[in-house]
């Protein structure tokens, strides 16, 4: 859409501008609801906390494995730390949220939004503003990182809220009216054309010229994490939708925050444009794969 708009002689700046008003309209205004209502309506079992555990491993392992095989490659050839730190970042936190939640809806209805919420609220959105905020604090250009302001932050996400309401609002046994629950379900149903639409204005056609040294990365988010989610989903018994979601879920391109981060901490930006764009392609073909083996 991003290439189809600056054709048609619309200015990078303003596709950027309507961009970030959506996204913020959406992020602040919607899936707040959206949140509510998932975990007002469906029921929170073992398998939303089985996910949150594969999740966290998941991300984790592939920080790990990132920063190993970037220090061996750091170690034989020259390559700026800036760099360094938004490949680590793009192959470890995906975007679960804008593409993960409308594909996996789309998939198993509300069941597979409450998995997706899970997989990034209780896992995702934590280590990203903790362990991702902490890695390009190491090799970016910012001098400071207090886990106390990480913590903060994520206390004032509106969806975290929402989760949290309606967990509440359940438990207590509030009851709604069957018309607000249907204006809820309207919302949800909308809410994932405008995820797409975001995604669609943001990611930007590049010609990297560091392919090789991104390579890795790029194998990691689309290829391993995958592989590391069914690894520890098998040990940790999740089987069915459960499975599938952390599967999908861990596939997902490399998170849109990833370059907003770059401009805050200091890392490499233009390397985290072309991640972005790199693994939406790869992505597209792993989900295609996935869904020719997972979906029944």
């Amino acid at each position: 859409m991003r290439i189809l708009l600056t054709a048609g002689g619309v200015s990078p700046e303003k596709i950027d501008y309507v961009r970030d008003k959506i996204n913020y309209f959406v992020f602040y205004y919607i899936i707040p609801f959206v949140c509510f209502k998932t975990t007002y309506t469906m029921p929170f079992s073992l398998s939303h906390l089985k996910i949150s555990l594969v999740a966290n491993l998941t991300i984790l392992s592939c920080v790990l494995l990132s920063w190993m095989i970037y220090k061996i490659i750091a170690s034989r050839k020259e390559i700026e730390d800036e760099v360094v730190g938004s490949l680590i970042m793009c192959s470890a936190f995906g975007n679960v949220l804008y593409i993960g939640l409308p594909v996996l809806t789309k998939l198993y209805g509300t069941e597979g939004m409450s998995y997706a919420f899970t997989y990034d609220f209780l896992a995702s959105t934590p280590l990203t503003w903790t362990v991702a905020v902490a890695i390009c604090m190491r090799y970016g250009r910012a001098k400071s990182f207090k886990l106390r302001d990480s913590f903060l932050t994520i206390l004032k996400i509106p969806p975290i809220w929402g989760l949290v309401v309606g967990f509440l609002f359940k438990e207590l046994s509030v009851n709604l009216s069957k018309e607000l629950i249907g204006f809820l379900n309207l919302i949800s149903t909308y809410v994932t054309m405008l995820m797409l639409l975001i995604v669609g204005l943001s990611v930007k056609v590049v010609t990297p010229e560091k392919f090789k040294i991104s390579l890795p990365a790029i194998a990691i988010k689309v290829i391993i994490a995958p592989l590391f989610a069914l690894f520890y989903g098998n040990i940790a018994g999740v089987s069915g939708i459960p499975l599938n979601v952390c599967i999908i879920e861990a596939g997902m391109p490399s998170m849109l925050l990833s370059m907003i981060f770059a401009t805050a901490f200091g890392v490499d930006m233009r390397t985290s444009v072309e991640m972005i764009f790199l693994t939406t392609i790869c992505s597209l073909i792993f989900l295609t794969i996935s869904l020719w083996f997972f979906y029944f």
